[in-house]
């Protein structure tokens, strides 16, 4: 990416070197003039670019957009005379056309984008800008413009100029280096969401906002004139804009269902989001289908989304500003910062206001970063009552001293282990274990020395026992390790070399004890009562017998 960006860094400053003295001309700010319909051809030259000098068919238009009494008119003609002074290696920029044009130069075709049949209809093969070279001694000459649209707009849309090819790419790079940043972040962050949503399919605000900055993300890479000018695939580029531009308001109607507390009526946020999405499908399947191009679904869009959506999610995103609290405060001023910037972007694409290039890669950029601010505090706040809940769950099945098993965890991994033999046969056996003389210890050395011996036989335990077995605290002085797949003999060799463990430990002020044990092995038609009666049993035996022993029943 870095490098990325030096080139085009190095290639600007090689553009800026010469570019003071190149001269761009406003080829809009021209007169322009206009006529409809489709010219006759003869050997293939139109007609109507032979006779320059009639001037009764052609009228005059203040920008070659959508001329008057258009009605079903699908072609048109428009012309423009070039200025009297070019600049060196003269190119001619346009930002858009409405929607397959071919450019005439005294009865010559010099450039053409998409396809037009002898009727002059073609199919639509793309939105892109147009850049072609002009003779440079084309001074005083007329430029011919045929377009075919069957689109609500036909002809030129933004800025329309004259330059030198490298003042046209240097302009390109001034403009297109931040969007190439501002993609380049919007797609890494998706990523990254994206990839923590699917960890762990949790917090369904970190797809919707993956699925946000991944589309916008696209939507400005896809607009950036550099990658277009050596990845030239105009109507993927579309459908990836229309794709783009078509899911922001199902994210952003999405994103305020799930994240905003706040009820509304008829649910409208929810069936907002529902009716943007089938809009999307049927767009798309539509227009794959061949029922209708992509340019049509456009023109239903705005009417759904400028009198519709945005009108009832800018009252909601203001009623849920007022009555929130700062969470949904910093959610809706990021919604109502790119509201803002749809309707002044809608402004301009129906030549109310003056065309500019707008900084739509900030504006949009501005708002995710506000929403990613707030669902990295929800996350925060979320993974702090996770904690809090995981330290609950294990104050209630530990032994406060301990920190072994308590009795009531004890009793559920029996269970689940009787589960397991009825189940499948599996064998599992428990100890019980009790300290011999434990009470000499409170007595003469005290019950903290006491404590301090239970903390310190809790940690033989848990590291004289396999990974598989469960150590607890039974209650007192006793203990149980429940040691699943695990029979007779097996159990009885755990037992004796815990007891040989805790028999050669020093414990310190408490100095050397020992214990008794009890083992025993669930059988067919058992209960767990049984179990512990039979291993309680086999336990005070060793009592009986002297102490420090194992013994199994």
């Amino acid at each position: 990416m870095k490098k990325l960006l030096l080139f085009f860094l190095i290639l600007s400053s090689v553009f800026n070197s010469y570019a003071n003295e190149l001269k761009v001309i406003d080829v809009a700010e021209l007169k322009w003039e206009y006529r409809w319909g489709d010219s006759p051809f003869e050997h293939d030259i139109p007609l109507w670019t032979k006779n320059e000098a009639d001037t009764s068919s052609w009228k005059t238009i203040s920008y070659p957009t959508n001329p008057p009494n258009r009605g079903a008119q699908t072609n048109v003609w428009y012309r423009v005379k070039i200025p009297e002074t070019l600049p060196l290696n003269p190119h001619l920029y346009i930002f858009s056309m409405d929607i397959i044009p071919e450019v005439y130069y005294k009865n010559k075709l010099i450039y053409s984008f998409g396809k037009l049949d002898k009727e002059g209809k073609g199919k639509f093969a793309g939105w892109p800008w147009h850049m072609f070279s002009i003779p440079s001694d084309s001074m005083g000459e007329y430029l011919y413009f045929r377009i075919y649209s069957n689109y609500l707009d036909i002809g030129f849309f933004g800025e329309i100029s004259i330059a030198s090819k490298g003042q046209i790419i240097k302009e390109f790079l001034d403009n297109d280096i931040s969007k190439i940043m501002v993609s380049s972040i919007s797609i890494f962050v998706a990523v990254i969401f994206l990839l923590s949503f699917l960890s762990k399919f949790i917090r369904v605000e970190l797809f919707i906002l993956g699925s946000l900055f991944l589309t916008q993300g696209l939507n400005i890479l896809c607009s950036v004139k550099v990658i277009q000018m050596y990845l030239f695939f105009p109507l993927l580029n579309q459908y990836i804009l229309a794709a783009s531009f078509f899911y922001f308001p199902v994210g952003m109607a999405l994103f305020m269902d799930k994240t905003i507390d706040i009820k509304v009526p008829l649910n409208l946020i929810k069936r907002i989001w529902q009716v943007h999405l089938l809009y999307i499908f049927g767009a798309f399947s539509g227009s794959i289908l061949g029922f209708y191009e992509i340019p049509a679904t456009y023109e239903y869009f705005d009417m759904l989304y400028y009198f519709g959506t945005l009108p009832i999610l800018t009252i909601f995103m203001i009623y849920f500003f007022i009555k929130g609290n700062n969470e949904v405060k910093l959610i809706t001023s990021s919604f109502l910062i790119i509201s803002i910037y749809w309707i002044y972007s809608f402004l301009v694409a129906y030549h109310i206001v003056p065309w500019t290039e707008y900084p739509s890669d900030l504006a949009i950029f501005l708002c995710l970063l506000f929403l990613s601010y707030s669902i990295i505090k929800k996350l925060n706040y979320t993974n702090e009552l996770e904690d809090e809940k995981k330290e609950l769950t294990i104050l209630s099945s530990t032994d406060y001293l301990t920190k072994l098993y308590n009795r009531k965890e004890i009793d559920e991994l029996l269970k689940t282990n009787e589960n397991f033999f009825k189940r499948y046969k599996d064998d599992f056996s428990i100890i019980l274990l009790d300290i011999d003389d434990f009470k000499k210890i409170n007595d003469t050395k005290g019950h903290l020395i006491g404590d301090k011996f239970l903390v310190d036989l809790g940690n033989i335990l848990t590291t004289f026992t396999r990974d598989t077995d469960q150590v607890g605290r039974w209650g007192g002085e006793e203990f149980i390790i429940i040691c699943s797949k695990t029979k007779k003999e097996e159990a009885i060799k755990v037992a004796e070399n815990l007891r040989f463990k805790i028999e050669n430990h020093n414990f310190n002020k408490a100095g050397h004890k020992t214990a008794s044990f009890g083992v025993s092995t669930y059988m067919e038609e058992d209960s767990i009562a049984k179990l512990l009666s039979r291993a309680d049993e086999a336990m005070y035996k060793s009592k009986e017998q002297g102490k420090n022993r194992v013994n199994f029943k």
